[in-house]
């Protein structure tokens, strides 16, 4: 520094040899706490690749679980529906009517026939003497044979003792076996109610070979109980349309 002072062209030199300072534009200069903002303009690619993902799957996977939900839905309504017809057609449709005739045949009057119906005792007096026809009687027409059982079984009810009673002589007695041998006609003599459900049938049974010669002729009592139920069935309806029902039966021959 002593040097510079005495040495008068020290100054000089030094105005002349010193470098110009570099110029720096006022918008390229920043403070150093200033933090760097990204350009709004400036596009992401991350930010891109998820907004293409959610615009194209996006929309896929919302549209299938509205599916899903509605296909739900469909199956709900689709069970309720099945199971609505099922208990709709498992429900009774047939109701049993009571019909009166005048004496020229003529319906004079209509009623449905309930549960409680209490048939007349003419009606269950027929019922029994047709019972008791079908059951004995053999015949060498098979169709009016089947026919006859057929008509004698809708008046059994399911698990009854007649019904194992019957099944149990029928297995012994085989009307189609027997009418190859004989067969035998049926004659009601007499039927007596004894209670409110037990009845009394006598009938004679006469017995002829396949050339017509008489070959026995018996008398047999049977005491029968009697239920009455009115069917729901349309087969039965057909057949048995007041519900009358042999519940029990024994029979014994006549000396």
């Amino acid at each position: 520094m002593l040097r510079t002072q005495n040495d008068p062209f020290a100054l000089l030199r030094n105005l002349f040899t010193r470098r110009k300072p570099l110029v720096v534009e006022p918008s390229a200069t920043r403070s150093p706490a200033e933090p760097v903002v990204a350009d709004k303009g400036a596009s992401n690619p991350y930010l891109e690749a998820r907004r293409e993902w959610n615009e194209r799957y996006g929309n896929y996977i919302q549209q299938t679980q509205q599916w899903r939900l509605i296909a739900l839905l469909c199956g709900a309504v689709s069970l309720v529906s099945v199971s609505g017809v099922v208990y709709i057609g498992s429900q009774s449709k047939v109701v049993p009517y009571i019909v009166e005739v005048d004496k020229r045949g003529m319906a004079s009057s209509v009623s449905p026939a309930e549960k409680s119906f209490n048939a007349d005792a003419r009606i269950i007096r027929a019922y029994l003497a047709r019972f008791v026809t079908d059951w004995r009687t053999i015949s060498v027409d098979r169709v009016a044979q089947k026919s006859a059982i057929d008509r004698m079984y809708s008046m059994l009810p399911n698990g009854s003792p007649a019904l194992n009673k019957l099944n149990e002589h029928f297995k012994a007695n085989n009307p189609f076996k027997v009418a190859s041998k004989q067969r035998v006609a049926v004659q009601i003599t007499d039927i007596l109610k004894i209670s409110d459900q037990t009845w009394q049938v006598e009938w004679e049974e006469v017995t002829r070979d396949l050339n017509g010669e008489l070959t026995s002729s018996l008398r047999i009592k049977s005491s029968i109980s009697v239920g009455i139920t009115p069917p729901t069935d349309e087969r039965l309806l057909l057949i048995n349309p007041l519900g009358i029902y042999i519940t029990d039966l024994n029979w014994s021959r006549q000396l």
